[in-house]
C-alpha cells in the first residue's frame, strides 16, 4: 500500500535541500524521533544515516517479536533543478533474516511545497502486506516528525 505526505515550508527549494543535507539537522530530525544515531555521513547531496529507532506504535502483533528497537539504513538523495528540487529515499532493514526495504520520492515545488510518496517491501510469506501497511503508516509519522523539525530549523 503507498504512502503519500505533503507539507510546506516558507523557504526556497535551494535552502529546504540544503538543510536536509545539514548533517546537524538529520541528527536533529533522528533525535526527534527518539532515534539513537549510530553515523551520519554527507557526501554532496546524499545522506546516509545509520540508526535505531523505538518500535513504539507499531502494531503490537509485529513489536513483541521485534523488540525494543529496530535497527535502520536510511540513504537520501537530493537533485535541484532551478526552482524545484527532486529525491530519492532507500530505507532499509533486516528482521528475522527478512529484509524490509521503504522506497520514496520526494519533490519540492516552488513555493516549497515538499510532496513525499514511496511503498514498503516486506520479504516475508503470509505477513509481509500486513506489515507493509504498518511500516507505510510509520512513514507517514516520521514525514509529519522531520516536516515539524525542518520548519523549526528554517524558522
Amino acid at each position: 500500500m503507498p504512502f503519500t505526505y505533503e507539507t510546506t515550508v516558507d523557504a526556497s527549494p535551494q535552502a529546504v535541500v540544503d538543510t536536509l543535507t545539514d548533517e546537524s539537522f538529520v541528527r536533529a530530525a533522528l533525535a526527534d524521533l527518539g532515534a539513537q544515531v549510530k553515523d551520519v555521513t554527507v557526501d554532496g547531496t546524499t545522506t546516509t544515516a545509520r540508526y535505531s529507532v523505538p518500535t513504539t506504535g507499531i502494531p503490537e502483533a509485529f513489536a513483541r517479536f521485534v523488540g525494543d528497537r529496530v535497527e535502520l539504513t536510511d540513504v537520501r538523495t537530493w537533485t535541484v533543478n532551478g526552482d524545484s528540487a527532486t529525491g530519492t529515499v532507500l530505507v532499509t532493514t533486516t528482521l528475522f533474516g527478512r529484509d524490509v526495504r521503504l522506497e520514496g520520492e520526494r519533490r519540492i515545488t516552488p513555493g516549497s511545497t515538499i510532496s513525499s510518496t514511496g511503498r514498503s517491501h516486506v520479504d516475508a510469506p503470509f505477513v509481509g502486506r500486513k506489515a507493509e501497511g504498518s511500516v507505510d503508516q510509520l512513514a507517514v509519522v516520521v514525514l509529519g516528525k522531520e516536516a515539524a523539525t525542518l520548519a523549526a530549523r528554517l524558522g
